[in-house]
């Protein structure tokens, strides 16, 4: 849809005949553009967060003075800053490795059951026979 945008407004800009009429073309192709990116923002927060809340991984609320948080322009949501996208995600990884880690540990313990009583039966069919 942005680079739709862009193809429309270049056409604008080209058949611009004052510095007026392109700086509003340009005006414009910033409020549209702004506006998606701003969307784009929205729906990748609401996934990540959903990730997170899933995993009930815990995160900074947004505020105002959070480094983390930071308010958009045209929808006026919350988004996390760069190093809020970095803190979650790398939150949500290390949650889903300890997870791992535990399944995998458990899987071990349940296998090796399994072997020795396997073992156990099979001792106790030949010592019957």
């Amino acid at each position: 849809m942005i680079s739709e945008i862009d193809r429309g407004c270049n056409v604008e800009l080209a058949s611009a005949k004052t510095s007026d009429d392109r700086a509003k073309v340009e005006d414009r192709r910033h409020r549209e553009t702004s506006l998606y990116v701003d969307q784009i923002e929205a729906t990748k927060t609401r996934r990540l967060l959903r990730k997170a809340n899933s995993l009930d991984v815990p995160y900074d609320y947004p505020s105002e003075d959070s480094p983390v948080w930071e308010r958009s322009d045209q929808l006026h949501t919350w988004h996390p800053t760069t190093i809020g996208y970095s803190q979650l995600r790398k939150a949500i990884r290390q949650e889903r490795r300890d997870r791992r880690e535990w399944a995998i540990t458990w899987a071990g313990v349940i296998i090796g059951i399994i072997g020795a009583l396997t073992g156990m039966l099979a001792v106790w069919l030949a010592a019957r026979s």
